[in-house]
């Protein structure tokens, strides 16, 4: 069994076992999540398997056994609540196997399809009945340190001997793999390897006529932003036309990683940060 089936499970880009982690900007309770229509997602793993399976693979983990992306690694689909932003998104088109517009499924294949990605995701989550936490340290960690160093820049912003030093001994190896995949996951701030108090993202909002404001990021979808300004008053903007959004994520290099990082890089990156100790 994979990595992403037992913890780590993101369309193009998160969710991790533990919590539901979604980003520095979101942090979804209880009210907000998505809750799985089990008959529901019965009928969307048919459309899946007429319309996805191909390219995201069985269980929607793309690179394992299909050639898209991840859907249970998606930031979209962890924030998707019933599918409206599903549905805004195969509006917009996407690919089919069977070539059918995606703009054509139904509201009701829509909402299907959304309870079987999810579905997909819960089975992660310590809270559910079918996950297991297995032995995670079964990488290389020669291979580890070379991807650490090399190919996945890790050394662009960590040093072993400063915030790194002695993470092996200090953190349980599946609490390590979720810092490592998701080190933003704990609200706005996110945490660092070193603490709980990982830097802020900020952002820079500029309306039509020019005018800019920026502060720190509270929360952002496809329609508002909040932020809190430099005097600390928290502000929310429509994100309407010829308004432009420039975030400057701190974590941005983990979650571009999701996109790419194999599972097999993940097992050999996490041996090898646990080896430092």
């Amino acid at each position: 069994m994979s990595i992403t089936t037992r913890l780590c499970l993101r369309f193009g880009v998160g969710v991790l076992a533990a919590t539901l982690s979604l980003s520095a900007q979101f942090r979804v309770g209880p009210l907000e999540q998505h809750k799985v229509d089990d008959a529901a997602a019965d009928r969307g793993r048919a459309v899946w398997a007429a319309e996805c399976i191909n390219c995201h693979g069985t269980y929607g983990r793309g690179g394992d056994d299909g050639d898209g992306v991840s859907v249970v690694r998606s930031e979209m689909m962890a924030r998707d609540r019933y599918g409206n932003l599903l549905g805004a998104f195969f509006k917009a088109g996407h690919s089919t196997q069977s070539g059918k517009p995606s703009s054509s499924f139904t509201e009701e294949q829509v909402a299907d399809v959304a309870h079987f990605i999810h579905q997909r995701i819960f089975e992660t989550l310590r809270s559910s009945p079918t996950f297991d936490v297995q032995d995670v340290l079964t990488g290389n960690p020669a291979a580890g340190r070379a991807f650490f160093n090399g190919a996945g820049q890790c050394t662009q912003c960590h040093n072993v001997e400063d915030d790194l030093a002695g993470i092996g001994g200090r953190m349980e190896p599946v609490a390590l793999q979720q810092r490592f995949l998701f080190p933003a996951s704990r609200g706005r701030r996110g945490f660092s390897f070193t603490g709980p108090s990982g830097p802020k993202t900020m952002v820079v909002v500029t309306q039509p006529t020019g005018e800019s404001v920026a502060g720190e990021l509270e929360r952002i979808d496809n329609f508002y932003v909040s932020m809190r300004d430099d005097n600390g008053e928290y502000r929310t903007f429509k994100r309407s036309k010829g308004v432009t959004v420039i975030q400057d994520n701190p974590y941005q290099a983990h979650i571009d990683q999701l996109d790419t990082i194999s599972d097999t890089q993940i097992h050999d990156v996490v041996a090898y940060m646990e080896t430092l100790k």
